[in-house]
């Protein structure tokens, strides 16, 4: 069975930003790769600047391929769909507070389910 994720449309505005902004990144970082072997007579060997560029354009290209998965899984949630009888992401609740009897209406997202 596949992994699927659900996303508010906000959220996924989010990922979709982020996904570029990595996507330049890995751009830049194997630019920089590229140059770090024309500033020396090393090509690739002991070359300090290489390494560092090489890591980077690797850490970022894996969270990068990651992000693109998630992106592929994902499913959008549009509150209004939801059923009012079940609290899910996207719902908007109110709640009791037992001690003092005020209450607050919360909408549950990502930041509210840590």
């Amino acid at each position: 069975m596949s992994k699927t994720y659900k996303f508010l449309p906000e959220d996924f505005l989010e990922l979709r930003k982020k996904i570029i902004e990595l996507e330049q990144e890995v751009i830049e970082f194997g630019r920089e790769m590229g140059e770090s072997t024309e500033q020396s007579s090393e090509t690739w060997h002991d070359n300090a600047t290489y390494d560092v560029a090489r890591f980077n354009f690797e850490t970022t290209a894996a969270k990068l391929q990651e992000l693109i998965e998630i992106r592929n899984k994902a499913t959008l949630i549009e509150p209004r769909t939801q059923p009012p009888d079940k609290v899910v992401i996207g719902s908007t609740v109110k709640i009791l507070s037992l001690d003092t009897g005020q209450t607050q209406l919360v909408k549950i997202t990502r930041d509210t389910v840590k």
